[in-house]
């Protein structure tokens, strides 16, 4: 993890070419293939990938005439409107003075980045270019309907919404005509998809430029193409490549298996120079199980323990969501983190605590006060077991990282809803309300008696209906 005076270095390196030049733009891609979607870096809003430019180069995949755009943008110190959240960042005081930084400079900073500064300084902004990180996602197959989630990339959420339609939210929750409209519906499974198809015209060529290659989803485990890239990985090496995936960590037993069995061997064989398995769980036990519908919390606490000890290289980063389901316990889920960071030592296993933000009937700041010292007593578990960066390979414990991302989550859920969404914290409240009785109907589960804890806050849902 790096140190601020490195991002410092970072920023002055970028600030000599344009104040708002970023690597990401050139070098790293999040494919959604399942819709034909794209965009560098995840901040900004995937547009859509043209068909005839795919004709005659599958790198449009990439290099989409919208990206070049930006580019262009960037190298003239101009800000491109969609990377509206790092100029936020850059625009505050802190940021000017160097005590943050925004991804802009974080990312830039990465090992798949920051050596082509120079080489991208004075190209071609409308030059194709081969990424060096990728992360794909090649359909929305899944057998999870995880409580945040859409039909864009869960296929059970879309069976549930074809079948029962969106639902009696203010913004009609998961409604498919919206996902129509804008375009973002994925493409059924088992039907020709020209996305995918591009993408393995190109992968010959692309593979050889990679640093970092991430499979997502869906449920990557569920999808063919995954166990395709492993046997190619067999095949053709790359030790220069890192191979991370994104995993429920509850995929049938039979394919978690040829998963680790795979992988384990692309590691002992050195084909790969590392594995890194990203997993979501936003809380402890049942808890967890009620927002991510489909969990079982048992089950995938085995097969982490299964992949570490199969594969002693391995990372395994704990993404967690947190919303109000995550509320209850959270202390045990953290407990449970601990105890893994103890059983496999040099900081092999890490969490990222994130802030849901969308859909605004999950959203922690529209909690009463009451309930807005939850994660307190969490925060200070995290506090006595921080440890710098320089010991976390033989001492088990949170990085500053780790605790920081903590603290902003709660600084976030006490701060509340700004003033102009003061009014539509009581729509939010009816419409968690309305969201839990009909997932209890449509699911056959009980929020009052998963969560008895949260009843006074249920009350207050109901009564703002």
């Amino acid at each position: 993890m790096k140190k601020p005076v490195e991002f410092s270095q970072v920023k002055a390196q970028l600030d000599s070419v344009s104040p708002t030049f970023c690597i990401a733009k050139w070098k790293q891609v999040t494919l959604h293939l399942h819709n034909g979607r794209t965009h560098s870096c995840h901040h900004p809003y995937p547009h859509a990938v043209s068909k005839a430019e795919l004709q005659n180069d599958p790198s449009a995949l990439h290099n989409t005439e919208k990206k070049k755009e930006a580019r262009a943008q960037m190298l003239k110190g101009a800000r491109p409107a969609e990377c509206q959240y790092c100029w936020n960042v850059e625009d505050l005081p802190a940021f000017k003075q160097g005590e943050i930084f925004s991804d802009r400079v974080t990312k830039s900073s990465e090992s798949w980045a920051r050596p082509y500064l120079e080489e991208l300084k004075n190209s071609d902004a409308k030059k194709n270019l081969n990424p060096s990180y990728v992360e794909v996602s090649f359909s929305n197959l899944c057998n999870f309907k995880c409580s945040y989630c859409s039909p864009v990339y869960s296929s059970k959420w879309q069976e549930e919404i074809e079948s029962h339609g969106p639902y009696n939210t203010s913004a009609k929750f998961n409604n498919l005509e919206y996902f129509k409209s804008v375009g973002e519906m994925p493409l059924p499974y088992k039907s020709p998809n020209p996305y995918v198809e591009s993408f393995w015209k190109w992968w010959p060529d692309l593979v050889k430029d990679l640093k970092v290659f991430r499979i997502t989803g869906g449920e990557p485990l569920l999808n063919e193409n995954t166990f395709k890239i492993l046997d190619y990985f067999h095949e053709n090496p790359q030790p220069q490549l890192e191979l991370a995936f994104n995993t429920n960590g509850n995929a049938p037993q039979k394919l978690m298996d040829e998963f680790i069995e795979k992988a384990a061997q692309l590691l002992s064989h050195k084909k790969i120079s590392g594995l890194h398995v990203f997993t979501s769980l936003d809380g402890y036990g049942p808890y967890a199980e009620y927002g991510r519908h489909g969990l079982k919390y048992s089950a995938w606490l085995d097969n982490i323990n299964r992949i570490l000890t199969a594969m002693p290289e391995a990372q395994v980063t704990i993404m967690c969501t947190t919303n109000i389901f995550s509320i209850p316990e959270f202390l045990k889920f953290l407990e449970m983190i601990f105890d893994l960071k103890t059983r496999y030592p040099g900081h092999r296993v890490t969490s990222d605590i994130n802030i849901l933000r969308f859909p605004h009937h999950q959203n922690l700041s529209i909690l009463p006060d009451s309930l807005k010292t939850a994660f307190d007593s969490s925060l200070e578990f995290m506090k006595s077991r921080k440890v710098e960066i320089e010991h976390l390979s033989s001492i088990p414990g949170f990085s500053v990282f780790e605790v920081n991302r903590m603290e902003r989550m709660i600084q976030y859920m006490k701060s509340g809803p700004s003033r102009k969404d003061k009014i539509s914290i009581y729509h939010a409240r009816a419409d968690f309300y309305k969201f839990v009785t009909e997932h209890d109907k449509r699911r056959g589960t009980n929020f009052l008696n998963s969560f008895p804890q949260l009843k006074n806050f249920y009350d207050l849902c109901k009564d703002s209906v």
